[in-house]
């Protein structure tokens, strides 16, 4: 087996039983923060427990199965196993499918809003009186970080998992041509089942607003295209980069609408 540049690699091993593990590492990490973080002297500090819950209970899960499945069932590269590859054009591609994406969760969201006839409600919370706690938060933690490490997951582990589990072979080179009628129902079960997946990870309790409702649909949308970006293109660098511009165009939002409190926006 060869990959893009004809050089000989091995066979990955990781699969299903790795994104398995995946999950139940983010279940017990993600309740052992959650845990930590209802502590009395972890409460009195909310943004230390904001990270001891995004980074033990978020970060920390997916990017240790990645690791693991890539050195030790993998090829020992991220690029040859999940295809965390750039390239120039996935700039215009992710800036492009990320605003996209922004304008359609606005259209959902004032569709949800107006289906269910509840009363508007602020986009967000806004940069609030600390700025650089804004900055490391709405921007390098959700629009740097969480990009890279959810795509690698989600784009890159689950997917491609799902995708060869359906084919019945490991991951890789597609052959010019060959994308028969198999192939194609495997990229869309893998597309859908990561974009699910996508969505599982994200809910925090019973959706019980018109916003919670469109989130939720929102983010399945978002998983149907990202998934789509590296399928298609067999690299993670287009769905990282929408992925980062979708999050940061919340920070943009913040900053631009939240002072006027902008109506339907949820």
């Amino acid at each position: 087996m060869t990959d893009e540049r004809g050089a000989t690699r091995t066979r990955p091993r990781w699969g299903l039983l790795d994104v398995a593990a995946g999950i139940v590492l983010f279940v017990f990490l993600s309740s052992a923060a959650r845990l930590l973080a209802e502590l009395p002297a972890m409460a009195a500090q909310p943004r230390l427990a904001y990270g001891v819950e995004q980074v033990v209970g978020g970060w920390l899960p997916l990017l240790i199965v990645v690791l693991i499945a890539s050195r030790m069932r993998g090829r020992g590269s991220l690029a040859a196993d999940f295809g965390l590859r750039f390239r120039p054009l996935d700039l215009a591609i992710g800036l492009l499918a990320g605003i996209l994406l922004r304008f359609t969760a606005i259209g959902i969201a004032e569709a949800v809003r107006l289906a269910t006839g509840t009363p508007a409600t602020p986009f967000t919370g806004g940069v609030g009186g600390d700025p650089v706690w804004f900055v490391l938060t709405a921007v390098v933690a959700a629009s740097v970080v969480t990009p890279v490490i959810e795509e690698l997951f989600f784009r890159g582990l689950v997917l491609r998992s799902v995708e060869n589990a359906v084919l019945g072979s490991h991951d890789g080179p597609r052959l010019p041509g060959a994308r028969g009628g198999r192939e194609i129902t495997a990229g869309v079960v893998a597309v859908v089942a990561s974009s699910l997946l996508f969505v599982v990870f994200h809910i925090d309790g019973v959706p019980e607003s018109a916003a919670a409702v469109s989130r939720l649909i929102t983010l399945f949308v978002v998983g149907l295209v990202l998934g789509s970006l590296a399928l298609l293109t067999r690299r993670l660098g287009p769905s990282i980069a929408a992925h980062a511009v979708f999050n940061v165009s919340v920070a943009v939002l913040d900053i631009l609408v939240a002072p006027a409190v902008a109506p339907g926006l949820s």
